[in-house]
């Protein structure tokens, strides 16, 4: 592994996660309408393509043209309550450190998401993850790449160029998580 991508752990159960999506799927794209409020996929101006959303944490704005990327603002949606597998997945393999702004996003069958940086200030305090929920995805960050099986947790470095594709027949799920920037955050122990 590099300075880009760490592996932190593989072979999580996620089946209590999987479940409760299962359980909720009206949970999904619902915080679209809000607003003041911007997903994972339009703080970064993806809005056009084939991603769906399901939003646990969300930044926050004062004002419509205010930028999320700069703001320290966060609000839990109502599907937060309804997703209590993650929260609890992510609790114990983190300890009790806070967790910031964070959802699940789906990728169809052989969809991507070119390069892009996550820009703000915001980003300059918070260590970025993934746990692969479903599918498997090809990640890459930097000049390097790294293909995802679902139980993956990850770390990468979300200020170096970052994307990926749906390796998978399936949809791709993944949970994406921030969570402020610690020298005890797992990824610090992995060269």
């Amino acid at each position: 592994m590099g300075k880009c991508i760490k592996i932190i752990k593989t072979g999580i159960d996620i089946s209590k996660v999987s479940k409760q999506l299962r359980s909720n799927p009206a949970d999904w794209g619902h915080q679209e309408k809000s607003e003041g409020v911007r997903s994972l996929i339009n703080e970064h101006g993806f809005d056009d393509l084939p991603i769906g959303n399901l939003q646990l944490i969300m930044g926050v704005v004062q004002k419509k043209e205010d930028f999320v990327g700069d703001s320290e603002l966060n609000v839990n949606t109502p599907a937060y309550e309804r997703h209590t597998e993650i929260v609890k997945l992510i609790k114990k393999e983190f300890g009790n450190k806070e967790i910031q702004r964070c959802g699940f996003l789906g990728l169809p069958v052989d969809g991507y998401v070119g390069a892009h940086i996550d820009e703000g200030t915001y980003y300059l305090t918070k260590d970025r993850y993934h746990l692969s929920i479903m599918g498997q995805y090809h990640y890459f960050c930097g000049e390097e790449s790294q293909v995802v099986d679902p139980g993956t947790l990850l770390w990468f470095n979300n200020k170096m160029p970052h994307g990926t594709v749906n390796l998978g027949d399936v949809t791709r799920i993944t949970f994406v998580f921030d969570i402020p920037h610690s020298h005890t955050n797992p990824h610090h122990g992995i060269n």
